[in-house]
């Protein structure tokens, strides 16, 4: 398995830990406030969500993402490969989601369903990822 590696990382890496964290913490917060119906903030929180998994996919390989546009550059470049086109979308739903957060209106049927499809990204990456 390629991504063996990765193993020793996760005790190892301070980064990683951080943002495993904060993510898990992002998808906590998520579920309360859509309990709450504050959807500006499940979308703040999803947002969040992907994007320190992503910093902390990057932290497995030492690498640092500073920017909003370095989480989509970033998830571009492991759609790249990886193969998995459910990437593309989840960078879209994750943009998505941050906007609305300023703009606040999306119908909670959109934010479930992003709410979901980040959670199954989450699961999946992380096993692939080992973290």
């Amino acid at each position: 398995n390629k991504f063996a590696k990765y193993d020793k990382n996760v005790k190892s890496n301070g980064k990683l830990k951080k943002y495993i964290n904060l993510h898990e913490k992002y998808l906590k917060e998520s579920k309360i406030f859509f309990q709450q119906k504050n959807y500006s903030q499940v979308s703040e929180k999803l947002w969040g969500a992907t994007a320190t998994l992503t910093k902390a996919i990057a932290a497995t390989r030492k690498k640092t993402i500073n920017t909003h546009d370095g989480v989509g550059f970033y998830l571009a470049s492991l759609f790249k490969e990886l193969k998995d086109k459910t990437i593309l979308d989840i960078i879209s739903m994750a943009n998505s989601m941050h906007q609305n957060f300023y703009e606040d209106n999306l119908p909670p049927e959109v934010i479930q369903r992003a709410s979901q499809k980040i959670k199954q990204f989450s699961h999946r990456i992380r096993a692939k990822f080992r973290i």
